[in-house]
């Protein structure tokens, strides 16, 4: 059987928005200058996961990603 497993890194993190703990979801991969990816409106950080999983764009860039608070999973 052939098959990979993905370098995509998820993670929650806690944050204060408007004195309200906000617990957020992002996915990171790759390294060297952070690239935070926001998703449009009524959508989650899943419109960028071809950007996480391109080996060009994660040779030169730390892609970060994430879901608003009430979006994907946040």
């Amino acid at each position: 059987m052939n098959g990979f497993i993905e370098p995509i890194v998820g993670r929650y993190v806690h944050v204060e928005i408007d004195g309200e703990v906000n617990r957020i979801y992002f996915e990171e991969n790759g390294s060297g200058i952070p690239l935070v990816c926001l998703h449009t409106a009524g959508s989650d950080a899943r419109q960028w996961r071809h950007l996480l999983v391109d080996d060009e764009f994660t040779r030169h860039f730390r892609v970060i990603t994430f879901d608003m608070p009430w979006h994907g999973k946040s």
